[in-house]
């Protein structure tokens, strides 16, 4: 190492730096690379002509955007409408099949012609099934041979209601009539 160092004082080599040399590189461009008419020597000049310029568009300007904000009021307010009456449309829908199911209930549906309403066995219903009625039934299929059973799914079937309205017929019961 010191004989590096030695070797570095006693060279009498010096480095000659060529100034120009240093401002003739890339940093440091000779000539201005600019085109003439690119050079701004009428600057006031160009914002003299851009201003006058600006005064003759800038009324336009304005009229066009009081034109568009007139326009843009007007959409706004068609379209306000048309939401009002679009949600009108769909309240009237909306109460049309409120209606619509307020009179077709769910027993309308669910009837269907081979069930039949149940009768009761009361006087006080106006329906034609008396203890008597039921009875007469039971003793005329009884004289034809049929078993309690096919009775009770008979009265079942004709949906005659038991004479107490909360139970079904079952051959026990039957037996117990004839009895």
């Amino acid at each position: 190492m010191s004989d590096f160092l030695r070797n570095l004082r006693s060279s009498h080599k010096k480095d000659t730096s060529d100034s120009r040399r240093n401002l003739n590189g890339h940093y440091y461009p000779q000539s201005d690379r600019r085109k003439s008419r690119d050079r701004r020597s009428n600057y006031s000049e160009n914002l003299e002509s851009l201003w006058v310029i600006l005064k003759d568009i800038l009324p336009l300007i304005v009229d066009n955007s009081s034109t568009m904000t007139l326009h843009l009021e007007k959409w706004l307010a068609q379209n306000d409408m048309l939401l009002e009456a679009k949600i009108r449309q769909h309240n009237a829908i909306s109460i049309f099949f409120d209606n619509l199911n307020r009179v077709f209930n769910e027993d309308f549906f669910a009837r269907s012609s081979d069930i039949r309403p149940k009768a009761t066995a009361s006087y006080a219903s106006g329906t034609h099934y008396t203890k008597d009625d039921i009875l007469s039934i039971i003793r005329t299929m009884r004289k034809k041979g049929a078993t309690f059973a096919i009775i009770a799914d008979y009265l079942k079937e004709k949906g005659i209601p038991t004479f107490s309205g909360r139970g079904e017929w079952h051959a026990q019961t039957i037996h117990r009539l004839c009895k």
